[in-house]
């Protein structure tokens, strides 16, 4: 049989290369412009190419980070209540939050984990001290919401059983993988779990818990609500999306019950793995319980949910405009932030220029 030569091969369109998916973190807003694609290019002769180089990360990731946040959990309430740390549970809840609030800068630098435990006692309550300082010029709206988490450090002498205290704590959540769990640059995977909810909870009673109320839901529940009935159906859209089912940037997403925040993580990392970035959303929440509520500012943070987050700690069904008062609140704490940053702006000018004058005398002999 002849073979038949096909002439006019080279001048049919070669089939499209497929495309890679995007990733899941943070991948590429969704393109808005309507131009038709051009036709796909030819494909180009395959070159070898070097392989890439594999991410570092500072601390190695939790293969089940809801059983890890567990352990955290159970190693704090553990260290806690062996140093008879009684009833002020805030204490640890608050070290733990602080901890999470933290991260490796440099992943070729020194172990943080082994910095922070070789810390005296002076230093360590300083370095909460630091950490808690800094976050409140960058977010004093959230970090004034945890107050209770942090007041403590407020006392200038700490008593000797309330420092051993803090340091098996920081000991315990340091010992039980804290940092695989918080301590990426990356939000997404900082969102993988709520670490602070089973410490919040394994630290109070039963009894405590039933009389506050309290029924968190469980972060694979809440991760399976949101990837199954998508973001609106988790939480309240309060501005109606133009395109049924399909999120949009600028939208208001409300939790009034929200604990510590774990339906807004489901609702974050849903939004991320659609594409979308939380920093583009405004995000509220209401809890009675001032703990629970200082848990979901710091977790706020800690989630990259960005700069339009309000937190309220009141009933909602009591003051239905507690999110409008919290907002207010928050305004006002801003405020007062860049007054004080202001007067220490001009205090530190007034003292370089006195240096200067000082200076002089010295130049002119």
């Amino acid at each position: 049989m002849t073979q038949q030569l096909d002439l006019f091969a080279d001048l049919q369109p070669a089939p499209a290369r497929p495309q890679p998916k995007a990733p899941v973190t943070f991948a590429a807003k969704p393109s808005r412009s309507t131009a038709p694609s051009s036709p796909a290019p030819r494909p180009a002769k395959k070159q070898p190419s070097t392989p890439a180089r594999p991410r570092t990360i500072s601390v190695c990731p939790a293969s089940d980070p809801h059983a890890q946040a567990m352990q955290v959990g159970e190693a704090v309430a553990g260290a806690w209540h062996r140093q008879h740390g009684g009833n002020h549970t805030h204490v640890p809840i608050g070290i733990v939050a602080a901890l999470s609030l933290i991260g490796q800068k440099d992943p070729n630098g020194p172990d943080l984990a082994t910095q922070i435990l070789s810390l005296n006692d002076t230093n360590l309550i300083g370095m909460y001290r630091e950490i808690w300082s800094t976050h409140w010029i960058r977010r004093p709206d959230l970090i004034d919401r945890a107050r209770i988490l942090h007041e403590w450090l407020n006392d200038t002498d700490i008593d000797k059983n309330r420092i051993s205290a803090v340091r098996a704590v920081t000991e315990a959540a340091l010992k039980n993988g804290l940092l695989a769990l918080t301590g990426y640059a990356d939000p997404y995977l900082r969102s993988m779990t709520d670490v602070l909810s089973p410490v919040m909870m394994l630290l109070r009673s039963r009894g405590a818990q039933q009389g506050l109320g309290e029924f968190h839901t469980p972060a694979s529940v809440a991760g399976a609500m949101a990837e199954v009935v998508n973001v609106s159906a988790v939480v309240d859209f309060l501005v109606a999306a133009p395109e049924a089912g399909r999120p949009r940037p600028g939208q208001h997403i409300h939790d009034p019950a929200g604990g510590s925040g774990g339906l807004l993580r489901a609702a974050a990392q849903n939004l991320r793995e659609k594409g979308l970035d939380p920093a583009d959303f405004q995000w509220s929440m209401c809890d009675i319980d001032e703990i629970a509520a200082a848990c979901a500012a710091v977790n706020a943070i800690v989630w990259g949910l960005g700069p339009r987050v309000t937190v309220a700690c009141a009933d909602t069904l009591a003051n239905p405009r507690a999110i409008e008062e919290a907002a207010r609140h928050a305004r006002s704490v801003i405020e007062h932030r860049d007054s004080i940053l202001g007067k220490a702006k001009l205090i530190a000018a007034v003292r370089q220029a006195q240096q200067l004058l000082d200076q002089a005398p010295e130049c002119a002999a």
